[in-house]
């Protein structure tokens, strides 16, 4: 049955995916679609449908574990590791002040952890307490911007991250009617990330193909300029952080954003230089409901795992309350 369920979410994702590869498809060789759907629609459907659908699992099989890489990238706004840092930080300093009630104490003290950094953005916070809520400040992001993560900082987000999927794994490797929730939230999580994914490739085509000027149409060269600027900045960017992650190569810091904007954003210059043909949904509307569609599938996916987090963390405490003598 736990095969069925994960070809579904990768069914799923490979399904989301079929709208901006179509939109990509049909902006590059517009005379596809009019050529293949026709004659492949009333002759053997059936065949159709299992083809369709073995395609959209092939097609997520590839972008489940890209996704998962994608939102796990440092450069990331909020990348999952933060996340759980974050989480794992809060959620024990609030057992520690119950501790007195019989949960166990945490495995690492809060003075350890209070000053590590969950994400590459947090170096341009500050706290006025060291437990309060974090402010930006400009002097802050200056001193941010030219200093980095201390190792024994780095050293501390990993000690953290490790202990997660420690309980993690404690929590999930219970009787099957106790972990179903926690799956069931995976399973969630596992399908908003391709939807995060899909949404963000989504956005950018679209995006471009609505700055490309159409073919045979007198079009401003503003638009053709914004474009072409928003693409040398974003390869740029893309080119920058893969050299820096290169130079210390690391097999769970893969450059895979930076790769997958890296394609995305040729693909859009290459639509703002030769231009596109004339579609209905190359508007400016359809960019806002795709930015839109992203938002919506990144809060999803960021807050299914604030919730899986801290359910995880707090059924350990539980676990361990209940075996303490």
């Amino acid at each position: 049955m736990d095969v069925f369920k994960l070809a579904f979410e990768t069914t799923v994702v490979g399904v989301l995916a079929f709208l901006w590869l179509g939109i990509a498809v049909d902006l590059v060789y517009p005379p596809f679609f009019a050529k293949i759907v026709p004659g492949a629609l009333g002759k053997n459907d059936a065949l159709l449908g299992v083809g369709i659908l073995s395609l959209a699992y092939c097609i997520g099989s590839a972008i489940v574990p890209i996704s998962s890489q994608l939102v796990n990238d440092e450069h990331w706004p909020v990348p999952e590791d933060a996340i759980r840092c974050q989480v794992f930080r809060d959620q024990e300093d609030r057992l520690d002040k119950i501790k007195k009630t019989g949960f166990p104490e945490h495995h690492i003290p809060s003075d350890d952890y209070e000053s590590c950094h969950c994400s590459y953005w947090d170096r341009f916070l500050v706290a006025e307490k060291p437990s309060g809520p974090k402010t930006f400040t400009l002097q802050q992001f200056w001193i941010g911007l030219y200093s980095g993560d201390s190792k024994e900082e780095l050293e501390k987000k990993k000690e953290i991250l490790t202990l997660f999927q420690l309980q993690e794994s404690k929590v999930l490797n219970q009787e099957a009617d106790k972990a179903e929730r926690f799956r069931q939230l995976h399973e969630r999580i596992v399908v908003l990330r391709g939807a995060v994914f899909s949404g963000s490739a989504l956005l950018l085509t679209c995006f471009f193909g609505c700055m490309a000027p159409v073919q045979g149409q007198p079009s401003h060269w503003t638009r053709r300029l914004v474009g072409i600027l928003v693409a040398i900045v974003l390869l740029a960017f893309c080119i920058w952080n893969a050299l820096e992650d290169l130079k210390s190569p690391n097999i769970f810091d893969l450059p895979v954003m930076e790769g997958l904007l890296g394609v995305i954003t040729l693909f859009g210059g290459f639509l703002v230089y030769y231009g596109v043909k004339a579609r209905p949904y190359l508007r400016k509307r359809v960019v806002l409901v795709a930015a839109f569609f992203a938002a919506l599938s990144y809060g999803g996916w960021m807050w299914s795992e604030v919730i899986y987090d801290q359910q995880v963390i707090s059924s350990y405490a539980v676990m361990e309350s209940a075996t303490k003598p």
